[in-house]
């Protein structure tokens, strides 16, 4: 996520945040039915704040996805090698850990 769109998410839930603040707030100060309608109004406004954070969030993780597989399929000779790099460590571990185990034995 660009820091340009943080920072527009970032202000929009604070917006939210301050109205639903406000409508609880108003509900805070009235009694029955007023109250239960300002409560309601807060409630949306952070039905709407959760939905917004949401949908950034999956429109995130989509790029970062599109992005990965983008990487891994324009370095895939690079992506082998890694592997085979990191799976080889794994075993030259197990080896010397096993071969330390017997000769202490």
């Amino acid at each position: 996520m660009t820091h340009t769109a943080l920072k527009t998410l970032s202000h929009d839930l604070h917006a939210l945040a301050d109205e639903a603040s406000d409508h609880l707030k108003d509900a805070a100060k009235k009694t029955g039915t007023e109250a239960t309608d300002a409560v309601a109004r807060s409630t949306k406004a952070i039905s709407r704040a959760a939905d917004r954070l949401r949908d950034e969030a999956e429109t995130s993780a989509a790029n970062a996805r599109e992005h990965l597989s983008a990487t891994v399929r324009d370095h895939s000779v690079a992506t082998n090698l890694g592997s085979s790099f990191v799976l080889s460590l794994v075993v030259a571990l197990a080896v010397t850990f096993g071969l330390t185990r017997l000769s202490q034995s």
